[in-house]
């Protein structure tokens, strides 16, 4: 019974994440990803947006009206409804965007990418490199270490990587200079001179 119950919620929430894509991609945006998560205890469906020119706040809101509209309608052959209470999330994938398909290592080919493995992948589960290869199997990274396969079904997560942003080292400071590139040694020999006399006058 209980795997009864788990195979029709896989069903509705199937049929739900279609029509969803659907809203998105009708208003003119690509549907990156949809999954309904727990955060904080409390269920919450996640709607992830992106576009050639990037999405800003009223993207967000346009998408999220649609969808919450949708999600609400009286007519069951619009309704897309998840049956509980949850709280909608419409948001962009950022800079260092997440990568979910097949087809996301395809359309990203020659970019860097963090890739998280479940299991030790030659002695390691983070993988980070270029996008050399693809295939609806696995995905072949051109890392530090060489090239490196990983197979799909052992990803856990992935995302692409923005450069730009790194910490820089401190900048050494620079002994004083005069106007004609020589140390300040008179200075130096003066303040000597001051703390003579001081001790002069003591």
């Amino acid at each position: 019974m209980r795997k009864e119950n788990r195979r029709r919620n896989d069903e509705l929430l199937n049929k739900a994440f279609g029509a969803i894509e659907k809203i998105v991609v009708d208003l003119g945006y690509e549907c990156v990803n949809v999954a309904l998560a727990t955060e904080d205890g409390r269920p919450t469906l996640k709607v992830m947006i992106d576009s050639i020119g990037g999405i800003n706040v009223r993207d967000c809101e346009m998408v999220s009206m649609a969808v919450n509209r949708s999600l609400d309608a009286p007519d069951p052959a619009e309704n897309t409804s998840l049956g509980d209470r949850y709280y909608l999330e419409v948001s962009s994938p950022g800079l260092e965007r997440p990568l979910y398909t097949p087809a996301d290592y395809e359309r990203f080919a020659g970019k860097e990418a963090r890739v998280r493995t479940g299991e030790l992948v030659d002695g390691r589960k983070t993988h980070v490199g270029f996008i050399a290869a693809s295939d609806g199997n696995s995905v072949t990274l051109d890392t530090e270490q060489g090239a490196r396969n990983l197979r799909f079904a052992d990803v856990t997560r992935a995302a692409l990587v923005f450069r730009g942003l790194e910490p820089q080292p401190p900048k050494k400071a620079k002994k004083r200079k005069e106007k004609n590139g020589k140390p300040d040694k008179v200075k130096k020999q003066s303040f000597k001179t001051a703390v003579e006399e001081e001790q002069g006058c003591s």
